[in-house]
């Protein structure tokens, strides 16, 4: 069963991604969005000590896994996590969607499509893919970052009509960062550590501005109501039912699509860097099979990798680094054969459901975190 939760914070966050900090006088970003495994652990971590149960796994680490599934249910994981605002609901804009500002209002914002063409024979390139992502503009124009759509706008938009001014919004109308001053201490004299000084960011969120995460797993364990600790720092959040949350259908694979777009709604950790899982290498390109369908994988539009880790507090150790696909990236493929039906056990599971033979991290750990997860939209082109 799924339910959405409303989890507004109390004060600023500190959503710390993978950059480490180097030399004196560095700065730490914020992660923004937040990683899903932020709130998957933050309600982990609840239902555990609902049930009592955080002094057991705290003793019996190789018994975590049993543990959580008994407390939380077998499908446990963070399935949705977006921001809302104004009883509507946001994610990132995606990659096959490109803002720019009018050149004589900059309030006004305008979309184009990014659609994927045929690499011409004169054009020689690095691509491995048979297409390219494509902007359609006549102009040449600076795109605009940090556009995010709403709910309404992401249903056009996978039907495959362009969404309206109307259903964008810009982050700074969603969050602020408020850089903070750090200095380290020296542990042996408790005071200043010479030529450490450092400033990070934090995240604060806009009035009435909260995340709206939806989760997989026994309704009877997911509360609704009291608090959560966010992230390392173990920041205050308050937890309520959600008032806004996608249609259950949103991003669901149709049948008889003789193409689709795949469109990651949270960040993808992939066995094979960039290719999902379940796409193959042969000879004339990359494949996808699932379930009976075979699909040719002909363009991408992907985001520059990011990287995570993150700390398993049952086992007291680092989580691996991996490269990340960011959210909003896309992947268009054209069908060989069978029928686009068969995709609807990665849009309900995530995309770990089109491998058979993944490790305990992915199949497992990384799909409870929220990763990995899609939405599917028509894509019809003159092949």
């Amino acid at each position: 069963m799924i339910v959405y939760r409303q989890i507004e914070p109390f004060d600023v966050l500190y959503l710390r991604g993978n950059r480490l900090f180097g030399g004196a006088g560095q700065h730490g970003e914020a992660q923004i969005p937040p990683w899903p495994s932020v709130f998957a652990g933050a309600m982990a971590s609840r239902i555990l000590a609902d049930k009592e149960l955080i002094t057991r796994i705290t003793k019996n680490p190789q018994d975590a896994n049993t543990i959580l599934i008994n407390a939380a249910g077998k499908d446990f994981a963070c399935i949705f996590l977006g921001i809302a605002r104004e009883n509507k609901l946001f994610l990132p804009l995606p990659n096959d969607l490109v803002a720019f500002e009018d050149e004589q209002d900059s309030t006004q914002i305008s979309l184009s499509l990014i659609r994927p063409q045929k690499v011409p024979e004169e054009l020689s390139c690095s691509s491995v893919l048979p297409m390219l992502p494509v902007i359609e503009t006549e102009t040449r124009v600076k795109p605009v970052s940090g556009i995010w759509m709403d709910m309404e706008g992401w249903k056009l938009h996978l039907d495959g009509q362009l969404p309206a001014m109307g259903q964008l919004i810009s982050s700074s109308k969603l969050w602020s960062k408020d850089s903070r001053l750090g200095i380290a201490r020296d542990l042996t004299t408790k005071t200043a550590a010479e030529g450490k000084i450092y400033t990070s960011e934090a995240i604060a969120l806009s009035t009435q501005t909260t995340f709206i995460a939806g989760f997989a797993g026994s309704a009877n364990a997911i509360p609704s109501d009291g608090l959560l600790r966010l992230g390392g720092d173990g920041r205050g959040a308050a937890i309520a039912e959600a008032n806004v949350f996608p249609d259950n259908d949103m991003g669901r694979p149709k049948s008889s699509w003789s193409g689709f777009r795949m469109i990651l709604i949270s960040p993808g950790i992939f066995p094979n860097g960039w290719l999902p899982p379940g796409c193959q290498s042969e000879n004339d390109g990359y494949y996808l099979y699932v379930n009976g369908l075979k699909a040719r994988l002909e363009a991408a539009s992907i985001g520059r990798p990011q990287t995570i880790s993150g700390w398993n507090l049952a086992k007291h150790e680092p989580k691996p680094a991996r490269k990340v696909v960011p959210t909003g990236s896309v992947y268009w493929f054209k069908v060989i054969e069978g029928d686009t039906a068969s995709l609807e056990p990665l849009w309900e599971n995530s995309l770990y459901a089109a491998e058979a033979n993944l490790s305990d991290e992915l199949n497992v750990d990384r799909k409870r975190e929220g990763f990995s997860r899609v939405w599917f939209g028509k894509w019809e082109s003159n092949f």
